[in-house]
Order: C-alpha cells, then sequence, then structure tokens
C-alpha cells in the first residue's frame, strides 16, 4: 500500500478540496492518504465523508505556510507548518510521497530542507506533463528555478529523460532546450552556454526547440530555466481560458456557426478539461531525494486526486530510486556539479 502525505491545508480551496480529493483517492485499495493540517477545521470536512474514511488519517498540526508567507519561514518561524510535516512523514517512513497545492516554492524549500536532494542534482525541478496530441511533453523547469547556471540545466535534462521513460513510457525520449530559435546561436548566454553543455554531455538533446515545439511535439523533453517555464506555462494557461471565449464569439455570428459549436460541444469541452491548469493534476518535484508533487494553487478535487494517483504511480514504478541508480553510473560520475553529466555519492547533504 502507498501512504500519501497530503498538505490539506494548502490551495485555494483548503481545506474542502484536499479532503474531498483523499476521499476519491482511497477508494483504490492500495492507496492511503495522511491529511496533514488543523484537525479542527478538517474534522467537520471529514465528517461530510463518514463512510468513506476507512484509509484517511489526521495529523495534526497547528500551522500552515500562507501563500505571502516566504518559504524561508519554514526553517523557524514556521517549522510546523503542514507542508513542512508531510515531508518529515516521508523522512520518518511515515509516508511515502507528498501532494501539495499550496506555495511551489515553499513545497520546493520544504522538500529540499528535509529530504534534500539527490547525489548531482545541485536544484529540484518542477517537471511538468504536458499533452500534445496522443502524446507527452515532460516540460521543465515550470517555476521552481529562476535563475540557473548550464549545468542545472543538463542536470534537468538528464532526470526529464529518466522520467519521460520510466512514467510516460517513451523508451527515446528527444531532449530540446527551449530558445527563441533553433539555430545554436540562439537565446541568451545561458542558453548557448547550456546548448555548448547539452552537446556534449547529453546523448538524447536534439539541440534548441522554440516554444510552439512544446506542445506539437518537437521534443518529448524541453528544459529551460524556471522563470521562463513558469511564464510559458501561464501564457499557455490564459490561452486555454481565452480560446474558448474567442471561438463562442464567433460562431454566434451566424446560424450556421451556432449549430456547428452546438454539434461539437461535448468535443469542445472535452477539450477545455484536457487544458484546464485546475483539472491536470500536479507537477513533480524532479531531484528530491523522494516524491514531491506540486499542484495548481486553485487545484480542484479532481486535479488533487489526480496529482495522488501520479504520486502513487511514482512511488510503485521506483522513480526516484532509478535516477539515482543513473546518476551512480561510472559513465554519469564527471563533476556534475561543476559541469558535466551529473554523478556522484548516494545523497547531498541536507537530509
Amino acid at each position: 500500500m502507498t501512504v500519501i502525505a497530503l498538505d490539506a491545508m494548502g490551495g485555494d480551496f483548503a481545506p474542502r478540496a484536499p479532503v474531498e480529493a483523499a476521499v476519491w483517492a482511497t477508494r483504490a485499495p492500495e492507496c492511503r492518504v495522511i491529511l496533514v493540517g488543523d484537525r479542527e477545521a478538517l474534522e467537520p470536512e471529514l465528517a461530510r465523508h463518514a463512510s468513506a474514511v476507512s484509509r484517511l488519517a489526521i495529523h495534526h498540526t497547528p500551522q500552515t505556510l500562507d501563500m505571502g508567507d516566504p518559504p524561508s519561514a519554514l526553517v523557524r518561524r514556521k517549522a510546523e507548518a503542514s507542508i513542512r510535516v508531510c515531508f518529515e512523514l516521508v523522512r520518518a517512513g511515515a509516508a511515502q510521497a507528498v501532494v501539495s497545492a499550496g506555495s511551489s516554492g515553499g513545497t520546493m524549500v520544504a522538500g529540499k530542507l528535509v529530504l534534500g536532494t539527490l547525489a548531482g542534482i545541485d536544484r529540484p525541478a518542477i517537471a511538468t506533463l504536458l499533452p500534445r496530441g496522443g502524446d507527452t511533453t515532460v516540460f521543465l523547469d515550470s517555476g521552481a528555478n529562476a535563475d540557473c547556471k548550464p549545468h542545472y540545466l543538463l542536470q534537468f535534462a538528464c532526470m526529464g529523460a529518466l522520467y519521460a521513460r520510466v512514467v510516460v513510457g517513451n523508451a527515446r525520449p528527444r531532449v530540446g532546450l527551449l530558445s527563441n530559435g533553433g539555430e545554436p546561436g540562439k537565446g541568451n548566454e545561458l542558453t548557448r552556454l547550456a546548448h555548448d553543455l547539452l552537446r556534449r554531455e547529453e546523448p538524447a538533446f536534439i539541440g534548441n526547440v522554440e516554444p510552439r515545439d512544446v506542445f506539437r511535439g518537437g521534443a518529448d523533453v524541453v528544459v529551460c530555466d524556471g522563470f521562463t517555464g513558469n511564464l510559458v506555462l501561464k501564457t499557455a494557461e490564459a490561452a486555454a481560458v481565452q480560446n474558448p471565449q474567442l471561438l463562442r464569439r464567433f460562431v454566434a455570428r451566424s446560424p450556421v456557426g451556432r449549430l456547428g459549436y452546438w454539434l461539437l460541444r461535448g468535443i469542445f469541452r472535452e477539450l477545455a478539461r484536457r487544458t484546464d491548469p485546475r483539472t491536470i493534476g500536479g507537477s513533480l518535484l524532479l531531484g528530491l531525494n523522494g516524491v514531491g508533487v506540486v499542484c495548481h494553487g486553485a487545484a480542484t478535487a479532481r486535479a488533487l486526486e489526480n496529482a495522488i494517483g501520479l504520486a502513487r504511480r511514482c512511488v510503485e514504478l521506483r522513480l526516484v530510486e532509478r535516477i539515482a541508480a543513473e546518476l551512480a553510473r561510472p559513465q554519469a560520475a564527471t563533476a556534475g556539479g561543476a559541469g558535466g553529466r551529473p554523478g556522484g555519492p548516494a545523497v547531498n547533504p541536507g537530509r
């Protein structure tokens, strides 16, 4: 059985959405969820699902990391915040993964503070699975690291390719570097230096790709710094919301258009569902010495349930262990922290 520590106080719709998600997720007999948060806030929500709580438990903690709090508050002022306690449950062996819709920065800091990072990995990256046709793009970093060094992007590429193979099922993922053009000389200094490093060290690297390629399949894994990645995702989210509104405005101009929209309304609803960031689920924090999944702040109960499913899948597939083993292979052990393909001892300090 997989045990998930769910930050029940994180997100715009906490605690109701996390509790509902936990109830739905634990319908699977192999899943158990620990709701981490204020017992007084959680018990009334659990009472609404009294017949379905046999694999649910509450781990009381009085503090919450609010969206306005700096992640550094987790060190002293809010050392008992629900997101930090979630990772402490994993460290203690009481849970195997963490899911949170709270502050993504706070989740990353808590994970790194409590669990540490894998050997050869300087910074965890948020890896988002983006749908493209009938396939999936692994996109990272989606927002964990605004400022990056070239060798961070090499580490992201290595982890992203493993994620694509193990979880997505892509046997031979192609790795691309996000830039403003496909030519090797395009981009800022970070992009040009990272291109040279990836070309030397990452066998699956195919070169630069443009933002449109993230969604149409120019590469299976796309890497960039977290500042750029977060802008790309937020722009895509805005387009996903705006495009249906524009479509309705255009089709309303004629009876034929209205008829066509009525006939295709089911397809439009399904497309909106698949691209809505509130329902897609969560993104994995790749590079932690454990499984941590971050969700959109406006994540619905269904999105959180999907995130719990992703966390379970990563645990069951032993993703973290497989990444650690790959990083420790002799051909990978080439001064990962200073450039070159990641590699080194078992776990970085910080555990």
